[in-house]
């Protein structure tokens, strides 16, 4: 390997380590932050806040797959040099415009739903009902805010700027449970819980505006007004083009992952849920490392192979680089995971005795060890994934997820019927090592190609 590549390489994985932090310390902080929370707010006010940040959460899929429809495009407009700078303005002008109006609609119309049909949920007096919709009305604005987040963070993303974006982004993670913590040391009241995270996402959205400029080489005064004149209907059409396929997988993906505890409930019962969910829920993080240099993978890949333009030569040594990046990623992946499962294995009974009891470790233990290998599985799908994705294969990815919700759907309720909660397990692990095996297929397919065609 050259010594350029090693260099590159090194630098990959540096990014990997800032992402990663950026996962986790916020994570961390949550979980410490949930019995201070129900100390100080009480078990209901913490129901709440806990759904309105599950709400939030989940409307993020608003960003149609634009955050990383944006990390793609810039990253590819750098590949082109001085040429693409202008293409990146129009990326991130076109994708701010829009998710921002979305937001903003949305945010709307979810308020006027509150002020005539009221909130969904069963709450203990007509006082605590309006204290709840005051604090909700806090909440929208938050909306926006997270979907302008989420190209802003693409864009920095693109460029390779994460230990800048993190060093923002864990402060930010950190806060959005900080804030509702200190509010509380004064008031159990959820309207100043919910100015606090307002608060926290609106400083956070003008760091990372700032942010952006800077690298754009802008003024901040005049960014907004360069961003809003820059969008472009072209670019729309393309960036939703990506973003459309990859909306796709967000919304399949959810339903392949929880539709296994509703099918529990209704073959077996709701009580046998608990025993499944919870093991799912620990298991399921063991891929955030991939995630993390995941995030990085993706614009280094999509540099590598959107930098076509130049000799025959250099297009194969970057096709090349690319397939090493993947396989030297896919390697280390496989020493961590290996390592977790065989971990995880060993220490799962005594955990669980020790955390819930001995009823809930004989229920759960063989079911906790057939979900570590599904989401091995899981954590190394994640390389090939990046990558396809990278090329701008999102359509094959997404068609992919769509083809294997009804056959994996059956394969659950016939396991299930047969091997109980134990058999939810093993469908998610078939499924999972299908989908790896698939994944990493097409990608070694598309690979192949590119080098043939760079070397004719």
């Amino acid at each position: 390997m050259t010594k350029s590549a090693k260099s590159a390489f090194s630098a990959l994985y540096t990014s990997a380590t800032w992402s990663l932090l950026g996962n986790v310390l916020p994570m961390v902080a949550a979980l410490a932050a949930v019995p201070f929370l129900l100390h100080y707010l009480g078990q209901e006010r913490l129901g709440v806040l806990s759904l309105v940040w599950v709400v939030i959460g989940y409307f993020s899929f608003l960003d149609m797959g634009l955050g990383r429809a944006v990390t793609v495009a810039v990253a590819s407009c750098r590949a082109d040099g001085v040429s693409g700078r202008k293409d990146e303005l129009h990326v991130v002008g076109t994708a701010s415009v829009l998710l921002l109006s979305v937001g903003s609609l949305v945010s709307l119309l979810l308020a006027l739903g509150i002020a005539f049909l009221g909130v969904p949920v069963r709450l203990s007096s007509p006082i605590f009902l309006a204290e709840v919709q005051e604090a909700l009305y806090w909440m929208l604005p938050s909306l926006p805010l997270l979907l302008l987040s989420s190209v802003l963070r693409g864009h920095l993303e693109g460029v390779g700027a994460f230990r800048v974006l993190n060093l923002v982004r864990i402060p930010t993670g950190v806060m959005l449970v900080g804030g509702p913590c200190l509010t509380a040391l004064i008031s159990p009241d959820l309207v100043w819980a919910c100015v606090s995270i307002f608060l926290v996402r609106l400083v956070h959205a003008f760091a990372l505006v700032w942010l952006v400029a800077q690298e754009m080489e802008f003024r901040l005064a005049g960014f907004a007004q360069a961003l809003v004149r820059a969008s472009s209907k072209a670019w729309l059409k393309r960036l939703l083009s990506f973003g459309g396929w990859v909306t796709v997988s967000n919304v399949v993906g959810p339903v392949i992952v929880y539709v296994d505890r509703f099918v529990i409930g209704a073959v077996l019962a709701a009580s046998f849920v608990v025993f499944y969910a919870v093991p799912f829920d620990v298991v399921s993080r063991l891929p955030v490392l991939v995630t993390s240099l995941g995030s990085v993978l993706l614009p280094e890949l999509a540099r590598l192979l959107r930098s076509t333009s130049g000799s025959a030569s250099g297009s194969s040594e970057n096709i090349r680089m690319a397939r090493s990046l993947v396989m030297r990623s896919h390697r280390l992946i496989a020493g961590l995971v290996t390592v977790g499962i065989v971990l995880g294995w060993l220490v799962t009974p005594w955990v669980l005795h020790w955390w819930l009891g001995a009823t809930f470790e004989a229920q759960a233990t063989p079911v906790t060890r057939i979900l570590l290998l599904a989401f091995g599985f899981n954590a190394l799908a994640q390389i090939p994934f990046t990558a396809m994705q990278a090329a701008g294969r999102v359509r094959e990815v997404a068609l992919l997820h769509v083809l294997e919700l009804l056959p994996y759907g059956l394969v659950l309720v016939w396991a299930i019927s047969k091997m109980g909660i134990e058999g939810a397990a093993w469908a998610c692990l078939v499924r999972n090592a299908i989908d790896y095996a698939v994944l990493t297929w097409m990608w070694r397919s598309h690979s192949v190609g590119l080098a043939t065609g760079a070397k004719s």
